[in-house]
């Protein structure tokens, strides 16, 4: 049922034991999801010394292309990746069919639930792949799990006082405690003690059966509902929603409100990410011009409407030329900043 091929640097040969385990879930039938994950695996690689084994969670929408990326990212950092082909897997989630399932999350938010069953491991750390690691991964490894089976920082986007919001709802419906509910994009897994308990996802299949209008979110929700007082609460840095200016050392970032690849918002989290792509294979050869055109199309897609141009424009430009002048083609990207303010401003005249 499940295929897996593995790439591991020669580091690993005499100290196995030591590696920290990191699983990324990639469900990516555009072809362009693989570059974020491609991202938080340097962001890891960047700051962590130890050995590092990424578990990429996959199906038949990885690309080979994007297979070499991945294989190139961890070598360039002497790591290692290993591959879980799950396309069987969709197949097991009986509760809602992919298609409609698609309508409301997609289907690689639940490979996570696999991996107490695709590896032999007892612990694994999960990340989402809108997410970036500025810390040594360590930290994190190293947590005390005392017994549970699950760690994670309470969700922030949820606020303890309110009361009848669609959040607030939803979650009292699928007994959730709002104190305790935990974001489910950063995650240490107990995979021993999970492999002791009802098949997790068997039990998912069943428990969306029964909550298919509540839970917009069945990962994050199925987790926190069924594993109450089994889930290690963990300090806010590990996982912090947020976009703005400010130091973010110490800390994993969930760009979870303003993704950096669909809008440029000027902060250290937008710059952070594509100092990681450029460190990525996606983009460590990526010709200047194209890098500039590439941002220029992350900035279109910030411009939706005239007021935007006329409050953000100069701002956009100048975190384009902060952001990627270090590459020495000035000159280049000058042209390219002078052509498109040209084009940009025809459009907002005609608008």
């Amino acid at each position: 049922m499940y295929n897996r091929t593995s790439h591991i640097s020669p580091n690993y040969a005499n100290s196995p034991d030591d590696t920290i385990h990191v699983a990324l879930a990639v469900y990516d039938p555009s072809g362009t999801y693989s570059q974020h994950a491609g991202v938080v695996m340097a962001s890891i690689f960047e700051n962590t010394q130890s050995r590092v084994l990424i578990h990429l969670l996959h199906d038949d929408t990885l690309t080979p292309a994007n297979k070499q990326n991945f294989i190139r990212t961890a070598e360039k950092y002497s790591q290692g990746i290993e591959f879980h082909n799950l396309t069987d897997y969709k197949a097991s989630f009986q509760g809602r069919s992919t298609q409609e399932a698609e309508q409301y999350f997609t289907i690689g938010a639940l490979f996570r639930l696999s991996l107490p069953y695709v590896t032999d491991l007892s612990k694994i750390i999960y990340l989402d792949c809108d997410i970036l690691v500025n810390l040594d991964i360590n930290e994190l490894w190293n947590i005390d799990l005392e017994g549970n089976c699950f760690a994670g920082v309470v969700d922030g986007s949820v606020s303890k006082s309110t009361f009848w919001t669609p959040d607030y709802i939803r979650r009292i419906l699928n007994h959730d405690k709002l104190s305790s509910y935990i974001n489910s994009g950063v995650l240490v897994m107990n995979l021993e003690k999970l492999r002791q308990g009802d098949n997790l996802i068997n039990a998912s299949t069943e428990w969306l059966k029964v909550h298919y209008y509540t839970a917009p979110y069945p990962d994050q929700d199925f987790i926190n509902s069924l594993f109450y007082g089994r889930i290690k609460l963990l300090d806010g840095r590990f996982n912090r929603h947020m976009n703005l200016d400010g130091d973010l050392s110490g800390t994993i970032i969930h760009t979870i409100w303003s993704k950096p690849w669909r809008r440029i918002a000027d902060t250290q989290c937008d710059k952070l990410y594509w100092r990681m792509f450029l460190k990525s294979a996606w983009g460590e050869n990526i010709p200047a011009y194209d890098l500039a055109l590439k941002l220029f199309a992350v900035a279109d897609l910030s411009a939706q409407r005239k007021s935007f141009f006329d409050r953000h424009l100069e701002r956009i430009l100048r975190t384009l030329w902060v952001t990627i002048t270090f590459r020495n083609s000035r000159e280049i990207i000058r042209l390219i900043i002078a052509d498109t303010l040209h084009k940009i401003r025809l459009r907002v005249k005609r608008s």
